[in-house]
């Protein structure tokens, strides 16, 4: 299992431009945009401009995409270059109008949207490959994020109403056989979750289940979780960060945690608390829309408004949960009796609530209280223990070896600066920490690892001492690297500095330097004109 690599066979292409024949190759999973701008090289030309292929058989366009039939030399693609685009923004304007007709009917007809999405599929494509002035191109995205979201309220209101037949609509994936490297790896903090594809994370997460008794708990039949697994994953947007990726990450690191702490044996944890804590992990961001609780209450949202402005987001992750356990084709706990499944949800409910970071510091204090005295009988010290773990692996990607914790970090301020760009568009707060022109790599996360994550960690490892080597030193590691980065930023910016007001004294220095010179010109002027007068007198 894993990314496949050199082994996949790549597609060449023979491609005609002013009369000369050129070759490109590449792999068949490469995207439109690779292709594109594999031809933009051939013809030297800008990335805004607009690019026609056509058959060398039939004169048709065809589109730029890697599924592209191959050809011969003597039957290239014929590549025309052109940058008269100029007009098409009225067509991309009028389309972006005519959606709003389209959206009102999506509630009337299930199959209205596929229209929609398509559009908006298109208008981004001509947004990337035309080069309109900034201020249209910011307005036409702006006007494609809100349908966007609008599409998405108005299909969360069709799923509510129109229940997913998961034998038709939710696609199987693979069973895999793991090795027992993988096995053994999966237990790891160190664990590098960007080698594995989706379908090889869910197969990981059935192990999970497996592994914890939890199936064998709950009477869970395999189909079912492998149609909940799918489920959840398709209930996952497209974030850069908050994406199926980061929830299984989330899992992967309790799951790891529980085995260094032994939380599985000597009954600490009951198979039930192991079966609520890695529900909850692979839920608890579920349908995340890419902005936070702050932009959610001060922008009015739907959610903010439905939730009373208290945990908008996480509410909604709860909901979404058991909207897909309210499904008879995925609900994993349906062999258990009622009274089970309420403490079983509430639970579910209170870990998914605790990963608010509103709530960060009432959690830790409410476990700090107990934990001297902490009694492993006792349901709420456990419940107390749960919301701990699932807010320590929430953010536990500096636990993590530098090459894995660092695309999270890029991924994290991507989704930060589109939240604080929309912000300012809308003329709303933006938090400091999400500010493009204010945030650097060091500056995000020196503060938030020194008195956040240190502080958390430091606290579990006084019940789990065990975690002081594999998870809390590197943290300090991360810490202390991100202070040299820090204090290398600020030794730049000194030099900078230093440069700029060196080279100001140098200017200064020359501008004395001519006007001396000048000053010794007139002098010695005038003193040749009083010697030729004394010489004639």
């Amino acid at each position: 299992m894993g990314r496949p690599h050199s082994s996949t066979k790549r597609k060449k292409l023979y491609i005609s431009y002013n009369n000369e024949v050129e070759t490109i190759a590449f792999s068949p999973n490469c995207t439109s945009e690779d292709v594109r701008e594999l031809l933009i090289a051939i013809c030297g030309c800008p990335k805004t401009s607009f690019l026609k292929l056509t058959d060398f058989n039939t004169d048709a366009i065809v589109p730029l995409s890697p599924t592209l039939e191959a050809n011969t030399f003597d039957t290239p693609y014929n590549l025309t270059v052109t940058t008269k685009r100029r007009d098409s923004i009225m067509e991309i304007k009028n389309l972006v109008s005519n959606m709003g007709e389209i959206l009102s009917k999506v509630v009337e007809c299930n199959g209205a949207h596929d229209e929609l999405c398509r559009k908006v599929e298109y208008l981004e494509g001509q947004l990337k490959a035309e080069g309109f002035q900034a201020i249209e191109i910011e307005k036409c995205k702006m006007d494609l994020n809100i349908i966007k979201d609008k599409l998405h309220d108005e299909m969360t209101r069709l799923q509510v109403s129109t229940a997913v037949n998961c034998k038709r609509d939710i696609a199987p994936y693979p069973k895999y056989v793991l090795s027992r490297e993988t096995i053994a790896y999966l237990k790891q903090p160190t664990f590098d979750m960007w080698d594995w594809e989706p379908n090889e994370m869910l197969a990981l997460l059935e192990h999970m289940f497996d592994d914890f008794n939890i199936t064998q708990e709950f009477k869970i039949n395999k189909v079912t979780l492998k149609r909940w697994l799918r489920a959840v994953q398709c209930k996952y947007r497209n974030n850069p960060f908050h994406n199926f990726r980061h929830g299984f990450c989330v899992a992967q690191m309790m799951y790891g945690m529980v085995h260094t702490c032994g939380l599985h044996k000597d009954d600490k944890f009951s198979r039930q608390d192991l079966g609520i804590l890695l529900t909850a992990c692979i839920c608890h961001d579920l349908d995340h829309p890419g902005f936070n609780n702050t932009y959610q209450i001060n922008a009015r949202t739907e959610l903010a408004v439905r939730y009373n402005d208290i945990s908008p987001l996480e509410n909604h992750h709860c909901a979404v949960c058991f909207e897909i356990l309210s499904n008879p084709e995925t609900n994993i706990f349906a062999n258990v009796d009622k009274e089970r499944f309420k403490e079983i949800r509430q639970g579910i409910i209170d870990l998914i609530l605790s990963t608010d970071m509103a709530r960060h510091g009432e959690i830790v204090n409410d476990f700090k209280a107990v934990l001297h005295d902490f009694d492993w009988s006792d349901p709420t010290h456990i419940k107390q223990l749960q919301a701990i773990i699932i807010k320590c692996c929430d953010i536990s990607n500096e636990v993590r070896p530098f090459s894995v914790a660092e695309p999270w970090l890029e991924c994290l301020l991507e989704e930060y600066f589109a939240q604080s760009d929309r912000e300012k568009h809308e003329g709303l707060p933006v938090a400091p920490f999400m500010d493009r022109s204010k945030v650097t790599k060091p500056t995000a996360q020196i503060g938030f690892i020194k008195y956040v994550l240190i502080p958390l960690y430091e606290t579990l490892s006084m019940l789990f001492p065990e975690i002081n080597a594999i998870m809390l030193q590197p943290l300090k590691d991360a810490y202390h690297y991100y202070e040299a980065k820090k204090l290398e930023e600020d030794l730049q910016k000194e030099d900078v500095e230093k440069s700029k007001m060196c080279q100001a004294l140098l200017n200064e220095k020359l501008e004395l330097e001519k006007r001396l010179e000048g000053a010794e010109k007139t002098l010695s002027l005038a003193g040749s004109k009083g010697n030729r007068k004394i010489q004639s007198n």
